[in-house]
């Protein structure tokens, strides 16, 4: 491998991180050369690659990117004000930036400004090393790279690096289940796709067989029956049967990722019992079964709970 991109890994493996503003950085410079490799970039021209990043991570999984839940990095929070704004003009539903770019608008300044006071110098200091990845016009705000052509060609490596090292900033402070999941899920403007959840209805049906609301208690019309996330998907990120309910449609959409009350996880807990205890006699056994069984046995309802009350 090139001496030039031995350093740049090194950096991205082994520069301290107080948040992902660095991993924001480099990845917004890999995907500018890996397009149209040039030596001169200007922070405004980085700045809506970054915007795009979080906005995607935080759309779909409200991903924490600093240690701080109450003081967040100031990207992130420029990016959540703009998630806020579009949800109140075009709806809840959750889209790739790729998607509503023409609906919103991008703090391409503000963003650029936090490039220059805090990330683009810092990002080449490793320990008491200083290393010649670009040079840095804070001034001009630009950095000027050397070797862009070979930053291309290492791209599909460096993306890799890059969302490695993120994720395992992520899993330290943001905690979540499925961190590395989640960051692959919205790479490159992937579209994280639900799976159907009808298969579960089989399952389900052993303890309400008359389709109950789990929120309401009354009995679901039929054109209106959907099964629903407890503890809500975009925190899980799976579709597991000791988290999944009967409910009735509009509620369903209306809860929109909502922190469930204790009630509802008491509610749950018992739930998983009596189904469980149903599929058994039954003779029903499945990887969804045994799950259910060892949800129970490490009380995965109230630690998910927990985790997602943050």
């Amino acid at each position: 491998m090139d001496g030039y991109i031995k350093e740049l890994t090194n950096i991205i493996s082994n520069g301290s991180m107080e948040n992902t503003y660095k991993m924001s950085w480099i990845r917004s410079i890999v995907e500018t050369c890996e397009k149209q490799p040039k030596k001169t970039i200007h922070f405004d021209e980085l700045s809506p690659l970054i915007f795009k990043y979080y906005w995607n991570q935080s759309i779909f999984f409200n991903l924490q990117q600093g240690p701080s839940i109450k003081r967040k990095p100031k990207i992130q929070q420029l990016v959540e004000k703009q998630i806020r704004k579009y949800k109140s003009k075009h709806g809840t539903q959750p889209k790739t930036f790729i998607k509503v770019k023409d609906k919103i608008k991008i703090p391409v300044q503000q963003i650029s400004t936090v490039l220059t006071l805090d990330v683009s110098w810092r990002f080449l200091i490793v320990g008491k090393d200083k290393f010649n990845i670009y040079e840095c016009d804070k001034e001009k705000r630009t950095i000027r790279i050397l070797k862009p052509e070979l930053i291309k060609e290492y791209s599909d490596i460096l993306y890799q690096l890059i969302n490695y090292r993120w994720t395992q900033k992520l899993e330290d402070i943001d905690g979540s289940p499925r961190i590395s999941k989640k960051v692959r899920g919205v790479d490159r403007e992937k579209t994280p796709k639900r799976k159907n959840l009808k298969p579960f209805h089989k399952f389900l049906d052993y303890e309400n067989p008359s389709k109950k609301c789990f929120i309401t208690g009354d009995k679901i019309p039929e054109l209106e029956i959907t099964v629903d996330h407890v503890i809500p998907w975009s925190y899980m990120y799976s579709d597991d049967l000791w988290n999944l309910v009967y409910v009735q449609s509009g509620l369903n959409s209306s809860k929109n990722n909502r922190l469930p009350n204790e009630e509802m996880v008491d509610k749950l807990e018992k739930r998983n019992r009596r189904l469980l205890k149903l599929l058994k006699k039954n003779n029903i056994q499945n990887k969804h079964v045994g799950e259910l069984g060892i949800s129970i046995k490490n009380n995965y309802v109230r630690h998910h709970w927990t985790g997602f009350r943050g």
